[in-house]
């Protein structure tokens, strides 16, 4: 498997799952740049710990479908709402010390157009870019963590978009 699969069409109707899980969630507002959400088993994710919650009607197709296409099936969608284009990420390579061997993160984006960023650890020039647009599916394995960084830069949108990041973490 290549280290990065992008899926550009890989869910339909992205526009009613977005405004479902935008007026559902109970979002986290502890990040200045972002609000947040977690569903699943218990998740410690930039110094703030969520506790366990039962997946939304909206997100749990989703278990289904990536289960099928990635042969593992997440126990845990971590949301990600950047409320527009001044809302970013810095440079990060996810943590997979706590994830099930073989398996990776899938991130579902829906809502606005962002870019994804990569950039190589070992040649910081080296850069390659994903514009997500709504109800594609990226997904990188532990050793596309090792090898590459990922942001999301500023852009100039006006509208929200939400990266649902799933993953399979060690029970």
């Amino acid at each position: 498997m290549n280290p990065i699969t992008f899926h550009p069409d890989y869910l339909s109707d992205p526009a009613t799952i977005f405004d479902d899980l935008l007026h559902s969630v109970n979002w986290d507002e502890r990040m200045r740049a972002r609000k947040t959400a977690s569903f699943g088993v218990p998740y410690n994710y930039s110094q703030i710990t969520y506790p366990e919650a039962p997946f939304p009607p909206g997100i749990k197709f989703m278990l289904d479908q990536l289960e099928e296409t990635l042969g593992f099936r997440p126990n845990n969608c971590l949301i990600n709402y950047y409320l527009d284009g001044k809302s970013t990420m810095g440079w990060h390579s996810d943590q997979t010390d706590i994830l099930e061997v073989d398996t990776g993160v899938a991130i579902i984006s829906l809502g606005a157009t962002r870019t994804l960023r990569f950039r190589k650890i070992s040649d910081k020039d080296l850069k390659h870019d994903y514009p997500l647009p709504a109800g594609s599916m990226i997904y990188m394995t532990q050793e596309a963590q090792e090898i590459w960084q990922h942001a999301i830069p500023k852009a100039d949108v006006q509208d929200g978009r939400m990266s649902l990041t799933f993953r399979l973490i060690k029970g």
